[in-house]
């Protein structure tokens, strides 16, 4: 007879189901009257929201004050948030609109395709877009490039409103010359810094040039003021070019791009210009500036070899490979050139002979147009790679580090405090006290953060290499070199030969060019 065999049936513990921990990022009022009651507003509404999912937890609510969402580089909460999903704290990141997480489509789609590959999926309330669902990258491309139109509407709107205020005569810069400071919105005399300007204009009048004039302020002991110690040219010339001590204003002398990257380019005509007579009390007399202008032409005249100043796109740009001196514009029997200032003073000091500018010109566009065809295949890895390099350098950063975790702390007392508001157990004005308190080291932490980082270094290149792939995103071929595309893709000329030149980027790279 078989022995039976007792076997006895053991049930599966019923196990716990893991919670999917969920983040919220949004983007609260600058206001910091606003800011506080913004902030305690979505976290009330995030940790309702989440709450009612039984399947779900609330991470952390990550909110960044009043900052543009053209970039994410200023975005102290966005960086954490994202540091925080790579080192797995976060499943699911909630967002109200695909605006609200950036209007740049680049950054939008390149911080989505990030958050897929740490596994971290994100839910675009307004638009209903999923990005853990197959198609929905596809879809919130779309919105991410109606983002960035909405965001480059809203400056065109703030720049209309400015050029309205401009029309009407009522405009008020945010910044005064050196001789003024703001009064409210009106401009007002600074006395010891106006008795300078006019010492300034009293020497131009005399003859003597902006190197003589600076000389004299230095070794004067003129207190140049904001934060300077010593006065430069650059700083004379400024003075003596600028109508607005005449009491009259010369506005959009400059403007912005219509198009993604915004940059302020020199207004050449492309846009209305504004002259308002007797806007504000003068330093100077009308003629007197007008003398000081003609007798500055004068000089120009005869200090200046061959060639008149130029406001030439390559000005400030072009440097000798061999001495390293600046090279200036000349011009022979019509023929413009660029040579090293110790060559223009004699053969013997430096062997590399002056560039026609046609020439230089030429190389230029075949940068850019080799650029706008391969820019993208060389620029996208190595930002990649930059980002890479920084991310580590920054997790190895001690301080950083415990600045994140006091953060993080305060943003869990935070979080903590406004349940118990939500909850009732805490009174309403109590709660908003305490808070204001938390804010603020919150507050001064971030700023200390920022502080760290910008003394840490790399970011200018990051910076700088995602503002040239903005550029030639948008860019197309180009048949003469223009100020407002030079500045995007070059640095520096370097005059290595008779044959070639080298193109420092302003992210650094540099690349070789034959001149043909």
């Amino acid at each position: 007879m078989e022995n039976q065999v007792k076997v006895t049936v053991i049930s599966p513990a019923a196990q716990e189901k893991a919670k999917l921990r969920v983040a919220a990022y949004a983007r609260v009022s600058s206001d910091s009257a606003d800011q506080l009651n913004s902030y305690l507003a979505q976290v009330d509404y995030y940790t309702r929201h989440i709450g009612e999912n039984p399947d779900w937890e609330l991470a952390d609510v990550y909110a960044d004050e009043g900052i543009s969402g053209l970039s994410t580089r200023k975005r102290d909460e966005f960086n954490r948030m994202m540091a925080d999903c790579r080192a797995g704290k976060i499943d699911r990141v909630l967002v109200k609109s695909v605006s609200r997480f950036a209007r740049n489509a680049q950054d939008t789609l390149y911080f989505m395709r990030e958050l897929l590959r740490l596994g971290v999926t994100i839910h675009f309330e307004k638009e209903n877009v999923d990005t853990g669902k197959l198609t929905s990258e596809q879809t919130a491309a779309i919105y991410a490039a109606f983002a960035q139109m909405e965001s480059t509407a809203h400056s065109g709107n703030m720049r209309a409103s400015v050029r309205m205020r401009m029309e009407k005569g009522i405009f008020t810069p945010s910044s005064m010359p050196y001789g003024y400071r703001l009064n409210g919105l009106e401009p007002e005399i600074v006395p010891e810094e106006a008795q300078v300007v006019r010492q300034i204009f009293g020497l131009a009048l005399r003859g003597q040039g902006h190197t003589e004039i600076t000389k004299w302020l230095n070794e004067s002991g003129v207190e140049r003021g904001h934060g300077w110690e010593r006065w430069h040219c650059s700083m004379v010339s400024y003075i003596l070019s600028n109508r607005f001590y005449t009491g009259d204003s010369d506005w959009h002398k400059t403007c912005a791009t219509d198009t993604l990257p915004i940059r302020q380019v020199k207004n050449r005509g492309q846009k209305p210009k504004y002259y308002v007579e007797d806007d504000h009390p003068g330093i100077i007399s009308r003629e007197a500036f007008q003398r000081a202008q003609e007798q500055i032409a004068a000089r120009k005249g005869q200090f200046y070899r061959g060639s008149a100043p130029s406001d030439s796109v390559y000005a400030g740009h072009i440097f000798c490979g061999c001495c390293g001196c600046a090279c200036r514009r000349k011009v022979t029997r019509d023929v413009v050139y660029w040579v090293c200032n110790r060559r223009d003073d004699s053969k013997d000091l430096c062997p590399i002979p002056q560039i026609p500018e046609a020439t230089l010109t030429a190389a230029v566009l075949r940068l850019h147009n080799k650029l706008l065809l391969h820019g993208a295949g060389i620029l996208q890895p190595l930002l990649e790679q930059l980002r890479e390099v920084r991310e580590r350098e920054l997790r190895s950063n001690s301080r950083l580090s415990d600045i994140d975790k006091e953060i993080a702390h305060i943003s869990g007392q935070n979080l903590a405090l406004s349940r118990l508001k939500s909850k009732g157990c805490i009174d309403s004005a109590l709660a908003l006290s305490q808070a204001d308190g938390l804010s603020r080291k919150l507050r001064d932490l971030r700023r200390l953060r920022r502080k760290l980082l910008e003394t840490a270094g790399g970011d200018e290149q990051i910076r700088a290499t995602e503002a040239m792939l903005d550029y030639l995103e948008a860019a197309r071929w180009q048949d003469e070199a223009d100020p407002e595309w030079f500045g995007s893709l070059v640095d520096r000329i370097t005059v290595a030969s008779a044959e070639e030149v080298t193109f420092q980027l302003p992210n650094g790279l540099e690349l070789a060019e034959r001149l043909v």
